[in-house]
């Protein structure tokens, strides 16, 4: 659990909410995106990234100036790659500057660990440059397994003032991506 700087470790659904609790409305709240094998590593407080357990691929869109940029990149993304493969991913306004974006594996992807790291920084970038995805958040991508990711329906809190903006982490549809104006989509996240 992070805010977004890691300050504590859960090992379970319960002790992710409490945190939420905690600190909803206060801080931003971040999660990691891959849950670890590190029970050897507990005793230590380290976590072994190389443990992580890759059952999803995830997206982070981002652009200081314009979050309509991420819209259109998601946009062509589902459209020129999503649909044409019949994955429908979850999508998720930040409800700060981008997007987050998940799609997941019907099973868990088996990979060496010593190269889960490079194998999914390099698929991303091969994605990235493919589509032309210029709001893919390359600092993300290199960070690939260690990343930690907005959690959902908690409150955006401004960096600026450390005030709640009034804009939720919010889950969208697909169709809602594809046909709502970034207006409508930040109304919704308000609600």
């Amino acid at each position: 659990f992070g805010i977004p700087a890691r300050i504590a470790r859960c090992y379970n659904v319960e002790q992710l909410e409490n945190k939420v609790d905690e600190f909803n409305g206060k801080k931003n709240c971040y999660t990691s995106v891959f849950v670890f094998d590190d029970t050897q590593d507990r005793t230590e407080g380290k976590t072994n990234y190389d443990s992580s357990v890759l059952n999803t691929i995830w997206f982070d869109f981002d652009d200081e100036k314009d979050v309509n940029k991420c819209l259109k990149d998601i946009r062509k993304f589902l459209r020129q790659y999503c649909k044409p493969r019949g994955i429908i991913p979850r999508i998720y306004l930040t409800g700060g500057k981008g997007f987050q974006m998940n799609i997941d594996f019907h099973s868990l992807l088996d990979l060496p660990p010593s190269i889960k790291r490079r194998s999914l920084k390099e698929y991303l970038l091969h994605l990235k440059k493919k589509y032309s995805l210029s709001t893919l958040d390359e600092r993300c991508v290199n960070n690939s397994v260690s990343c930690m990711r907005r959690i959902p329906n908690t409150q955006y809190i401004s960096g600026l003032t450390g005030e709640p903006t009034g804009v939720w982490c919010t889950q969208f549809s697909v169709d809602d991506i594809l046909k709502l104006s970034i207006e409508e989509l930040y109304g919704m996240a308000m609600e």
